[in-house]
């Protein structure tokens, strides 16, 4: 009889611990924000945040206007058709580099290609940014989270 009690602690125990983790881990996917867009790294989070929250709308307003931009039908489509995608993809915001009105905002991605079991790739890159009539604009983020045919003069036909 004392064991079955105990069992029995022991199970609403570890049932507690349970909830309270999910809980935790709910409230805390909740904190992350979007900042003001007065500076190239918060510009930078707030494409990132628009891109995980689906909300390429937003995403495409951080675009720099520079000739051959994607069209914002482009723009969702690229994002959402190539794998791995940016879910897999986690980004980390490091040192900002401001050069009148350009600027790098270094960035450490790591991302996943298989399984739970296999290794994460991790690496360094950049995103570029231009300040364009007051505000900071976009110009290339690594891939995922940017297309390589963006911004980019298509070959013409030769005569």
């Amino acid at each position: 009889m004392k064991k079955d009690r105990f069992l029995m602690g022991m199970v609403i125990g570890i049932g507690v611990v349970v909830v309270l983790a999910v809980g935790l881990f709910i409230a805390r996917q909740g904190q992350v924000e979007y900042l003001a867009a007065d500076t190239p790294d918060s510009v930078v989070h707030n494409f990132i945040l628009a891109l995980t929250r689906s909300d390429y709308e937003r995403a495409y307003t951080y675009l720099a206007e520079k000739p051959n931009k994607p069209t914002p039908n482009q723009f969702r489509q690229d994002l959402t058709s190539s794998p791995p995608g940016f879910n897999q993809t986690s980004l980390s915001i490091g040192e900002t580099l401001v050069d009148a009105d350009f600027a790098t905002v270094q960035l450490l991605l790591s991302q996943s290609y298989g399984g739970p079991f296999t290794e994460r790739t991790r690496y360094t890159d950049t995103a570029r940014l231009e300040r364009q009539a007051g505000s900071w604009k976009l110009v290339s983020m690594p891939y995922p989270f940017w297309s390589f045919n963006w911004f980019v003069e298509q070959p013409k036909p030769l005569p």
